[in-house]
Parts: C-alpha cells; sequence; structure tokens
C-alpha cells in the first residue's frame, strides 16, 4: 500500500504537488509552481521552492522554477 503523501492528489486539470511543511507534507493542486507557493503559504511560512515538489507521473520530483 502506498502511502497518501507519495501519490498525486490533484483534482482534474490541476498538477499534483507537496510541500515540504513542519509537519509533514502539504498536498496541493494547482496550475503552476507559482500557483502552487501561493497554495502552500496559505498553510505554513517561509515558503521556498526549495520544499516543493511535482508528480512526474511516477513519483514527486524537486520543482525547477526560472520565475521563482
Amino acid at each position: 500500500m502506498t502511502a497518501t503523501h507519495n501519490k498525486p492528489c490533484a483534482a482534474a486539470n490541476l498538477n499534483s504537488y507537496r510541500y515540504r511543511g513542519r509537519y509533514g507534507f502539504i498536498m496541493i493542486g494547482a496550475h503552476d509552481v507559482l500557483d502552487a507557493l501561493r497554495e502552500a503559504a496559505r498553510s505554513t511560512d517561509g515558503v521556498t521552492v526549495a520544499k516543493l515538489e511535482t508528480w512526474t507521473g511516477v513519483k514527486y520530483e524537486p520543482v525547477i522554477c526560472d520565475r521563482c
């Protein structure tokens, strides 16, 4: 059985992201990286792109963002 934080959790038409928060992962469905960072900021302080990961279809990988 795969743990919830290791599966995509976004609704249709959204990309699945996860952010490593203070107490575990914050699961996020967002249109893009900046949208995901805004959503993470709703749940925790001091959000950085270094703690954001995106679902690649197989597993979560660190986000690379040239606009962040």
